[in-house]
């Protein structure tokens, strides 16, 4: 009987000849370390926290700042994933159809632009969520809000573990 390792290599193997069918076969492998993806509940806290916020600012009154609108301002000073991009400016547009957030940081010769893009929060690990909350709990705070589900989820999220 095989053992466990020659037995993954000789289905390996099959699996390969079965996707040549007789031709040269390319591959290309990519070894990349595992990240952990944000969790729903992280999401979850996250929305809650950017409701309470946009409720804050709008003190009570219908419409105004909407916890979309928040969560761009927050991605804006505690995002941690972006990517700087040279472009022509006339594929700005294309480009805010791909990432969540893109900011023209300069205006270059020859039409093209400098932008500063971020895929958001769907795009980060549980750790960059992590901070990204601990950045939307500072900012509440900065803000004076006094709202009891604001220290609630504030006990709850210091009992996740790190």
């Amino acid at each position: 009987m095989e053992n466990s390792a020659e037995f993954v290599k000789t289905q390996i193997r099959q699996k390969l000849d079965d996707l040549a069918h007789g031709s040269p076969l390319r591959l290309t492998l990519t070894v990349e370390r595992q990240r952990k993806k944000r969790s729903l509940e992280q999401n979850r806290m996250m929305w809650a926290l950017l409701t309470i916020m946009a409720d804050t600012y709008n003190a009570g009154r219908a419409g105004g700042i909407t916890p979309e609108a928040c969560y761009i301002e927050m991605l804006e000073e505690y995002g941690v994933e972006y990517d700087f991009l040279e472009l022509p400016v006339a594929a700005v547009p294309i480009l805010r159809k791909a990432y969540r957030l893109v900011s023209v940081v300069e205006l270059l010769d020859n039409e093209r632009c400098t932008v500063k893009a971020s895929m958001g929060s769907s795009s980060f690990s549980t750790a960059q969520m992590t901070a990204f909350i601990d950045g939307i709990f500072d900012r509440l705070a900065e803000m004076d809000v006094n709202d009891p589900n604001v220290t609630r989820y504030w006990q709850e999220w210091q009992e996740v573990p790190r």
